[in-house]
């Protein structure tokens, strides 16, 4: 950030500095197990990770730092970072459900009795007023979930009998959420997700998925909202190979010292609820999919040969 310094000091501009303070705690668990029977050797690794991260500090007179990554034209900034809060947490607004009929548009008022959105239409987002002033401002938004996982762990197996070897690898993260962002209705020519398809199309048809309108007039896709978020947890099979090395009989012939054989699969399974491309985003983002390219899921068959 850019702290303001007294003019008597000579700068003509506020320099940037690295001013704030987190705390992490938490904790880290790693067990592992070894055993052999005969020609079988197998074993065993896992870790688990749990953190709490919060931002203690900011500086003087700093109450928040708006994360600076806008979603749409017309939205405000995702992301917030405040004390008392994990770093970057997501910061929009609280959907309360959706208008299935206009007496319930109508219904929806301030403490003084007024509508609080007079220009709605069934099917769109009930927007919390939070301060209650009879309007949906930007002082309406809060808090609405953390970028960063709870829990974090991984498993990984090994396996040996005779000359035949297996390894697989597995990961995962829980408690985190992600701005599924592929939800958004402003870029042009693209399909939307089939998510779509359970949209609101009357009265019963759902409280969770608003009506589609290209002008939006309710801003019920360009509002950051608890709309956009879903769960991040996931566990994903990140490696799975199987090799087989040959007898030093037929490979000696040959002048090699050892040839192995081997297949691999890297990404083969995913178990999540996450509706978007990949759970594990990249793209150097905390937890905002704007549907960056996923990891793919690859096979390889190789052979290492020592001469």
């Amino acid at each position: 950030q850019n702290p303001r310094i007294p003019g008597y000091v000579g700068a003509i501009g506020n320099p940037a500095a690295n001013v704030g303070d987190m705390k992490n705690s938490g904790f880290d668990i790693e067990v592992g197990y070894d055993k052999k029977i005969g020609d079988l050797t197998i074993g065993v690794n896992g870790n688990v990770s749990y953190l709490k991260n919060e931002v203690t500090y900011l500086g003087d007179d700093v109450e928040y730092l708006d994360g600076g990554v806008g979603f749409q034209a017309s939205s405000s900034p995702i992301t917030r970072t405040a004390v008392g809060y994990a770093f970057n947490s997501f910061y929009g607004y609280d959907m309360l459900g959706i208008f299935q009929t206009s007496e319930e548009v109508q219904g929806h008022t301030s403490t003084d009795g007024s509508v609080i959105q007079p220009n709605a239409q069934p099917g769109d987002v009930i927007w919390a007023d939070l301060n209650d002033d009879g309007q949906i401002t930007d002082e309406d938004r809060k808090f609405i979930g953390s970028p960063i996982p709870d829990w974090s762990f991984g498993v990984s197996l090994r396996a040996n009998y005779k000359e035949w070897d297996f390894m697989m690898m597995v990961q995962g993260v829980a408690g985190n959420q992600i701005f599924q962002g592929l939800r958004r209705l402003d870029i042009a020519n693209s399909n939307y997700q089939k998510d779509a398809l359970g949209r609101w199309t009357g009265a019963g048809s759902t409280n969770s998925y608003p009506r589609l309108s290209d002008n939006d007039p309710n801003q019920n896709f360009s509002r950051p909202s608890e709309l956009y978020l879903e769960d991040g947890d996931y566990i994903r099979v990140k490696n799975i190979q199987l090799g087989y090395t040959l007898p030093l009989s037929l490979v000696s012939n040959i002048g090699m010292k050892k040839a192995r054989v081997y297949v691999m699969a890297e990404n083969l399974f995913t178990f999540t609820k996450y509706t978007g491309y990949d759970p594990e985003i990249g793209g150097g983002v905390m937890s905002i999919d704007r549907g960056i390219y996923p990891q793919a899921r690859s096979y390889m068959v190789g052979v290492n040969v020592t001469f």
